[in-house]
Parts: structure tokens; C-alpha cells; sequence
């Protein structure tokens, strides 16, 4: 029986996933990381980690947006027993004709409002992805990263010259 070559276990796990050998890409992979060296963290870190959590806590909140938000919840749940009940109220003291008029109006008026909230949100869909398929092209990349480099001058210029202007002020 010919002994196996001890073989790079990331090799052996690459090999096991191509031919489907699920058991044997795995015990590759669980030698493959075995090898990876665990590197130490730095001393202090968590003390440092204490430190900064404890300077940056948030203060506490005064209730005042949570009492917003319950009486609109509470208004908006009036409002919508209201209606069906003012619609109801109409047919008896208005004519039943100007009450269904009436509604049909407003349904037809919410719609071109829900409509062109659409077609607006719609339209910055098709031009964010036009954006996009022109940024992953090679010219829209490069484009990107001349005005990266541009930026990128812009502000180290100004990071030369502010510190003059800080001190004069």
C-alpha cells in the first residue's frame, strides 16, 4: 500500500470541492485552517475598546418623540374609523349621488398622487442603474478614479493651507 504525499490541505480542499467529495472538503478545510496562525491581540485593546465605549454612550432621550409618534398612531386610527362614518353620514344628510361622486374624486385624486410618487421613485431606479452600468465600464471607471486622484490632490492641498489659515483666526 503506497503511503499518501502529505499535500498544501488548501489544495486537497479546492480538489474535494470540485469532485464533490463533501466529507473530505471538509476535513481538508478543518486542516487547512488548523495551519492558519492565530495572531494575538494587541495588549490594551480591551481596555481601550472600555474606554471608548464608555465616553461615546448616547444620553437618554426625553419622551417627547415618543409621545409624537403615539398621538399620531392614535390620530391616524381616529381618522380612519372617521371616514367610513362620515361616508356613511353623508349618504343621509347629503344625496347618495354627491356622496359616491365625492369618494370616486378622492380615490381618483389619491391614485394620481400614488402614481406620480411611483413614477418619480421609478425614474430614479432606471437612472441609478444607468449610473451604475456606467460606473462598471471601463471608461466610467477610470473617469471615477481620474476624479478620485483629483479629489484626492483638491484635498491635500487644502490640508497644506488650512493650518495657516487656523492659526491666523
Amino acid at each position: 500500500m503506497m503511503s499518501r504525499m502529505p499535500q498544501d490541505p488548501w489544495a486537497e480542499w479546492l480538489a474535494a470541492e470540485k469532485a464533490g467529495a463533501s466529507e473530505r472538503a471538509d476535513s481538508a478545510l478543518r486542516e487547512a485552517f488548523a495551519t492558519v496562525p492565530r495572531r494575538a491581540l494587541a495588549s490594551g485593546l480591551h481596555e481601550r475598546l472600555l474606554e471608548l465605549g464608555a465616553g461615546s454612550r448616547m444620553q437618554p432621550r426625553s419622551g417627547q418623540s415618543e409621545r409624537w409618534i403615539a398621538a399620531g398612531l392614535v390620530f391616524a386610527a381616529l381618522g380612519l374609523t372617521a371616514v367610513p362614518l362620515g361616508v356613511i353620514a353623508g349618504f343621509f344628510l347629503l344625496s347618495p349621488g354627491r356622496v359616491v361622486s365625492g369618494v370616486a374624486r378622492a380615490c381618483v385624486w389619491m391614485t394620481e398622487w400614488l402614481n406620480a410618487g411611483v413614477s418619480i421613485w421609478g425614474l430614479l431606479a432606471r437612472t441609478g442603474s444607468a449610473l451604475g452600468y456606467a460606473a462598471v465600464t471601463p471608461t466610467g471607471s477610470s473617469l471615477l478614479t481620474i476624479a478620485l486622484l483629483v479629489a484626492s490632490m483638491a484635498l491635500l492641498m487644502l490640508n497644506r493651507y488650512m493650518p495657516v489659515e487656523r492659526s491666523e483666526s
